[in-house]
């Protein structure tokens, strides 16, 4: 995540951030470990705890996602923070199989049965790369999947965090947010949704094809939803037939052929300038698609919305039920009540 004079850009790297227990009724628990100064700074604390909570009470997966953080001097006017990730990488097969799987209980979902086999499966690559048949996700993204064991086999954490000591950040946006200063708890909301999931190997190829390499690559499960802007799915139909698009610079969409088709950033060397692994920035389209739109102006509050806990439902993650469709339930009813739209 980068600072610009008119607001913080979000970066990868990846830029996640940090998560933190809210000690929440839902199963899903997020906790992170501070440094000595992280430790020391109970403002900052709060915002971790509240930024942690916005996700907790948006699912309910029964699992925990393990964050390191410290705070450190990264440079005026430089990134606001740094995260390294835990990746794993498994077959097309057996992630599509076990987001299938993971989604057979919830209606809203159903365009996820929809993914097509791995020999049905089509992207549109820059020519000098191929893609190697391997999806690569964040632990913690593959845990809300539902596969387990993997704390045991590769260890708790499932990102390390490095906040900039030298921005000039809010820690309590409650009363609103300072003149020229960022809100501490988007930022971290933003960075804990990139430790969920919600990020694209559209990165990685933008770098590869910028230096000219080639080779194989992997892909992220937010790119089974990444279609081209000109040719993307109006149906489960063409969900399953039509490739995705993982060129940097092609006007991109997150489309989950039903309630959502929003547009994404498209890379910072062959794209727009941004991160791949984000919503199109508002300051192109106009308005925040949601929280991870890649900027984040000064004395903004900017909350998890609608289109970015259903890009994560989509990938694995199990959403609270609606007011409406809890109330369904409590009469014994069937759960008939649809998704919200975004924002």
């Amino acid at each position: 995540m980068r600072a610009l004079p008119r607001a913080g850009v979000f970066g990868l790297l990846l830029s996640l951030l940090v998560l933190a227990s809210s000690g929440g009724t839902h199963a899903l628990l997020i906790q992170v470990t501070p440094d000595a100064g992280l430790a020391a700074n109970a403002p900052a604390l709060a915002a971790v705890a509240r930024a942690a909570a916005q996700w907790e009470q948006a699912f309910t997966d029964p699992i925990a996602v393990n964050v390191d953080a410290s705070f450190a001097n990264l440079g005026a006017g430089g990134f606001l923070g740094q995260t390294s990730l835990v990746f794993l990488y498994g077959t097309y097969t057996q992630v599509r199989d076990q987001l299938v799987a993971d989604s057979a209980a919830d209606l809203g979902d159903a365009v996820v049965t929809a993914l097509p086999s791995a020999a049905g499966f089509e992207i549109t690559l820059p020519t000098g790369l191929s893609w190697d048949g391997d999806v690569g996700a964040t632990k913690a993204n593959l845990k809300a999947m539902g596969f387990t064991g993997l704390d045991a086999s590769f260890g708790a954490s499932d990102a390390s965090i490095v906040l900039n000591s030298e921005s000039a950040f809010d820690f309590d946006s409650s009363d609103g947010v300072g003149f020229g200063l960022l809100d501490f708890e988007a930022v971290m909301a933003h960075e804990i949704g990139h430790v969920l999931g919600f990020f694209s190997s559209v990165d990685a190829i933008d770098a590869a094809w910028a230096a000219g390499t080639v080779g194989s690559i992997s892909i992220a499960p937010l790119d089974l939803f990444r279609f081209a802007a000109s040719e993307n799915p109006d149906n489960a139909t063409e969900f399953s037939s039509l490739a995705r698009n993982l060129v940097p610079g092609t006007a991109a969409v997150f489309d989950d052929a039903g309630l959502f088709e929003l547009a994404l950033s498209t890379g910072v060397q062959n794209g727009d300038g941004r991160q791949a692994s984000h919503w199109r920035d508002d300051e192109f389209s106009g308005s925040a698609l949601g929280l991870m739109d890649p900027t984040l102006f000064p004395g903004r509050v900017l909350p998890v919305g609608d289109a970015d806990r259903r890009a994560l439902d989509v990938i694995g993650w199990d959403l609270v039920p609606e007011p409406s469709s809890a109330a369904l339930l409590g009469l014994g009813l069937a759960w008939l009540a649809g998704r919200q739209r975004g924002n």
